[in-house]
């Protein structure tokens, strides 16, 4: 190191070598229709590629957007060569992810999108070509926090209270889980292009009076939607329900809006688990399609899970359809016919259960066979232990704590025995409730378990909800008035508050509060005034000191 003459220093370092970037991740195999299905020339029309588990149809769809994306670059007038829509934001990040690995090199704005994303961006560079400020994607814990904030409204004798029926009580409106089904009502409204006029009329009509109490809801509901959009500032707000069909306005109306600007174009689009896309997913693809978009579609209807959300595996028939019914596209059908994923075993049994399934079309994707096994090269011949997996195993067991005593010794077996690791082995579970007693029978058992995250909102985690409610305990206690103020703190919320770590040093355990509840028992015994437990408890937080003494 030297002192320059201004007295700067000047460090000498030696010169840095940067590594070689990794090889791209190699594509997997492909077989005969998965190749022909990815080489199919762009203009061709559009295709429809089903197929059973494991048979590669995300594969499919990657290779196909790969494909695409290297052989148009940019060119051709196009905005984006190819896009790749996913139900989900997190199957879009991971396959958003492999995709870059795979190019081997960073993929800037690389267009693996949900529908409800794409569509964002699509009504995003609309309002840019128009100098508005950018539209707002309001999210699920938004409207359920507006919903919760418009029924409290009405309980406190603000606005105009819908007429619900007698069977749903007015503390029944506070729940959340009445806040989710009524979300669930309005959303599957949406897509479908129900108005609120029309949901109420469509209530009278079937005698769902309940119907026609969420369309007042709605209709509310939408104009709160609108009043957050009367600042400057601020764009349209629009939900994932309506923002499909929002953009599909925006395109359809684009020549008039913008004359001289020409509609965003896109080349190929590629729909992974299309059995799982809305009635309003195929209105998008349906506009996209009408201005020069190839479509490729990839699903299995025996697949759909996404129904509770608007998922409509009837589509997957439809595709094949004319453009006269909803979700036709006239798509030529391809058929993936060996299952990758599975042994003979397992798709034996996945082959027996989904021909029991009322077929919504062509179920010849149901008969995929599991490719034939490698032949080992000869070795010395070993004696093989005893019990090992031959593949399905059916166990029939009385009770649930029978059942996870089971799952645990098969797991402990298949370590122990046959050297399997822990990272290898999965447990899929029909609920969450059932996950968490699950974990802790494994755990008690020693297997270690590591739970998969799913997707809630951050509200939902066990870690954010006593601060949230110590917040709103200590907000309603500051600015709340009369009864408000003083219902903030029950004896309920008080013992929810004690046994979370809000509670820091003076947090409290089950045998603490037990001791501290038999403590005040004793107090209310010999007090005299009537007041119970939880009037102490109340006044012990209120005023430790002098309840101390």
């Amino acid at each position: 190191m030297s002192v320059g003459r201004d007295g700067i220093a000047v460090v000498s370092v030696p010169a840095l070598r940067l590594a070689p970037a990794p090889a791209p991740a190699p594509l997997p195999p492909l077989d005969d229709v998965q190749r022909a299905a990815v080489e199919r020339a762009p203009g061709a029309g559009h295709v429809l590629v089903v197929g059973a588990p494991g048979t590669g149809k995300t594969t499919t769809a990657m290779a196909v957007f790969e494909r695409r994306l290297l052989a148009s670059g940019r060119g051709a007038g196009l905005d984006e060569p190819v896009v790749l829509l996913v139900p989900g934001r997190r199957a879009a990040a991971r396959i958003r992810d492999e995709l870059s690995t795979r190019l081997g090199r960073t993929v800037r704005g690389l267009r693996v999108r949900t529908p409800a994303a794409f569509a964002h961006s699509i009504l995003r560079a609309r309002a840019a070509q128009l100098g508005e400020p950018a539209p707002t994607l309001v999210t699920g814990p938004e409207q359920d926090a507006l919903l919760a904030e418009l029924l409290a409204g009405h309980r406190e004798g603000v606005g105009r209270a819908p007429r619900w029926p007698r069977e749903i009580a007015e503390d029944t409106l506070a729940l959340r889980a009445f806040r989710a089904e009524l979300r669930d009502l309005l959303n599957r409204a949406a897509e479908i292009g129900l108005e609120a006029d029309e949901l109420a009329e469509v209530g009278r009509l079937r005698g769902r009076p309940e119907w026609t109490a969420a369309a007042a809801v709605q209709r509310e509901y939408e104009q709160v939607l609108r009043l957050g959009e009367l600042t400057p500032d601020r764009g349209e707000r629009l939900d994932s329900a309506r923002v499909l069909d929002a953009a599909v306005a925006a395109l359809r109306g684009w020549s008039d809006d913008l004359p001289d600007v020409p509609p965003p174009r896109v080349g190929t689009v590629v729909v992974d688990d299309y059995q799982d896309a809305t009635l309003a997913t195929a209105r998008l693809l349906r506009a996209l399609a009408d201005d020069g978009a190839e479509l490729v579609l990839l699903g299995d209807a025996d697949a759909g899970v996404q129904g509770f959300r608007g998922g409509t595996a009837a589509l997957v028939r439809r595709a094949t359809s004319g453009p006269t019914e909803p979700g036709g596209f006239d798509a030529e059908e391809v058929v993936l016919t060996t299952a990758w994923r599975q042994r003979r075993e397992l798709r034996s049994l996945t082959r027996s259960l989904t021909r029991r399934l009322p077929a919504t079309g062509s179920a010849g994707h149901r008969d995929a066979s599991a490719p034939e096994p490698a032949p080992e090269p000869a070795t010395e011949a070993t004696p093989e232990p005893d019990g090992e997996p031959t593949g399905v195993e059916v166990a029939v067991l009385r009770t649930r704590p029978l059942e996870s005593a089971f799952v645990a010794r098969v797991l402990r077996e298949e370590h122990v025995h046959h050297g399997t690791p822990w990272s290898r082995m999965a447990v899929v579970v029909r609920s969450t409730s059932q996950a968490a007693a699950l974990r802790r029978t494994l755990s008690a058992a020693g297997v270690p378990v590591a739970v998969e995250a799913g997707e809630f909102a951050l509200r939902d985690a066990p870690a954010v909800q006593p601060l949230l409610r110590a917040a709103e305990v200590a907000v309603t206690q500051a600015l709340g008035e009369g009864a408000a103020r003083a219902a903030a703190l029950d004896a309920t919320t008080a013992v929810e508050l004690l046994l979370s770590p809000v509670a820091g040093p003076g947090r409290l355990d089950a045998v603490s509060l037990r001791a501290l509840r038999r403590a005040l028992r004793a107090a209310a015994a010999t007090g005299g005034d009537g007041r119970g437990v939880e009037d102490l408890l109340l006044d012990a937080l209120a005023e430790p000191a002098r309840c101390a003494t």
